[in-house]
């Protein structure tokens, strides 16, 4: 067991690393700054506003970011392959917790989460295959793969893109593919 831990440990650090780099060299992470700095000033408005007013600003919020940004969600149609697989980890990690919660029998948590693990690294690693053989370059698909799942929350309750100047800051022009890689 304790020669599987190291090997894991080494395996997921190797991984890690890899797309650490990855994604700072197709600048995703840089894109993520900017992305978390907006949404920790739309954070700030909604919890000045919350006092006030309760949760309806947050919903109203809501409501006109995903209108004011419908263009930009359009973009995710786009990349349908990384949709289903994002929704299969997000399935995948779901059904596996409700089972550690609920318990199986003979199975211990400890079980479940390596399965979880050995699912989801099954998972990136058919998407990784299957962008490969599309032709899509490596960096390109990590970059993807990082800036979906932050650019589609952020389009839906980031308030600051209901402002165009802030909007075309972060997104770029109308139209603009701002989840591919950048030439």
């Amino acid at each position: 067991m304790k020669l599987m831990r190291v090997v894991k440990f080494v395996l997921w650090t190797v991984i890690y690393i890899v797309l650490l780099q990855t994604a700072w060299k197709s600048r995703a992470l840089h894109f993520m700054l900017r992305l978390w700095l907006c949404a920790a000033s739309s954070a700030a408005i909604l919890a000045a506003m919350i006092p006030f007013f309760g949760f309806l600003p947050m919903l109203l919020g809501a409501v006109i970011t995903i209108f004011a940004n419908r263009k930009h969600l359009k973009i995710f149609l786009r990349y349908k392959d990384f949709l289903k697989y994002l929704a299969a980890c997000f399935a995948i990690g779901f059904l596996m917790n409700m089972a550690g919660e609920i318990g199986v029998p003979g199975i211990n948590n400890a079980t479940l989460y390596q399965i979880k693990q050995l699912l989801l690294f099954y998972v990136l690693w058919r998407l990784l295959r299957h962008e490969c053989k599309q032709g899509r370059p490596f960096r390109e698909t990590i970059r993807i793969l990082m800036l979906m799942p932050a650019i589609g929350v952020f389009l839906l309750l980031g308030w600051l893109t209901i402002i165009p100047m802030f909007r075309k800051g972060l997104f770029g022009e109308e139209g603009h593919d701002f989840l591919a890689l950048e030439r």
